[in-house]
């Protein structure tokens, strides 16, 4: 049974160009069936979203055109290049509903119980990395539903002077208020399929940016995930992962000198198993996935 404290990959984040939602290039709309995502409370972003069948998905997030200059640079994901895994994050298993849905606040309070176990987790281990504490949030979805969550961010400890820690590096939490099928309808009819049959999230690939930081970023995940193997990996859950996949790994690779993050798919397509996709966003930048077999675990 799932433990109320273990981690589950929610979503990835992937940062595009705003005419990617108003006029996708045919390769990007080829790739995905795309779900109808909102704008953020903050009125700085937009989004649209492809489900995945493991319970995850993907949000593709673009800042609104016209956006302050000096907002968006303020912004987590503002000064990341556009067509990049810009972060991730995890959630937690939710607590049973009420049959009406009524509970989504007292649901939401024994959730932020059980991350609050993880945050002390996390700071006891002296990692130089810890969790701020939950901060509201949500965004409206085209049709008028109001979604609501809650979400954590990494950032350095006092004794490393307690500035944010490069996203990515590790992942966010998120934790929702409103019913989580609200914001991840994974389960409606079609929704989950893909032209190149991804069904979830194989690897997440973190590339820190310096030797230092993936010495924090290691002890974080030693903390909250279970190790899978003596080369810096962890397995790491999702929702409704054990159903359609083998299940999915995190791993930490060598310093490059600039940070980011690399996501592999599992594809129920074996036609796809060992190709990567894509295509350029723009003259600098080309967002490229890989994909490996849905019950492959060497991806």
């Amino acid at each position: 049974m799932t433990s109320p404290t273990t981690p589950l990959v929610d979503h990835i984040v992937i940062l595009i160009p705003h005419s990617f939602l108003s006029s996708p290039p045919s390769w990007f709309a080829d790739l995905f069936h795309f779900y109808p995502g909102g704008r953020h409370s903050d009125g700085l972003t937009e989004n649209t979203l492809v489900l995945l069948a493991d319970g995850s998905y993907l949000e593709f997030i673009a800042f609104v055109p016209g956006v302050d200059p000096a907002k968006r640079a303020a912004h987590q994901w503002g000064r990341k290049k556009e067509g990049t895994v810009v972060d991730w994050a995890v959630t937690l298993p939710p607590p049973p509903p009420s049959p009406d849905n009524s509970d989504g606040e007292a649901r939401f309070l024994e959730q932020e119980k059980a991350f609050r176990e993880i945050q002390k987790r996390v700071r006891d281990a002296n990692a130089g990395i810890v969790y701020g504490d939950l901060r509201r949030g949500g965004r409206t979805r085209p049709d008028g539903e109001v979604l609501k969550w809650g979400v954590a961010f990494p950032r350095h400890d006092e004794q490393a002077g307690g500035g944010p820690v490069e996203p990515g590096t590790v992942p966010f939490w998120c934790l929702d208020v409103t019913a989580r099928h609200l914001r991840v309808p994974y389960t409606d009819p079609g929704v989950t399929k893909h032209s190149i049959g991804a069904v979830g999230v194989a690897k997440v690939e973190v590339l820190p940016n310096s030797q230092k930081i993936a010495e924090s970023a290691r002890v974080v995940y030693d903390t909250i995930l279970d190790a899978a193997d003596t080369n810096g990996s962890w397995n790491v859950g999702s929702p409704a992962g054990a159903t359609v996949h083998s299940g999915g790994t995190v791993r930490l690779g060598a310093s490059k000198g600039s940070a980011g993050v690399n996501i592999t798919f599992f594809t129920d397509d074996p036609s796809l198993v060992g190709r990567s996709v894509g295509g350029k966003v723009d003259d600098d930048n080309t967002l490229a996935f890989h994909l490996v077999a849905a019950f492959d675990r060497r991806g």
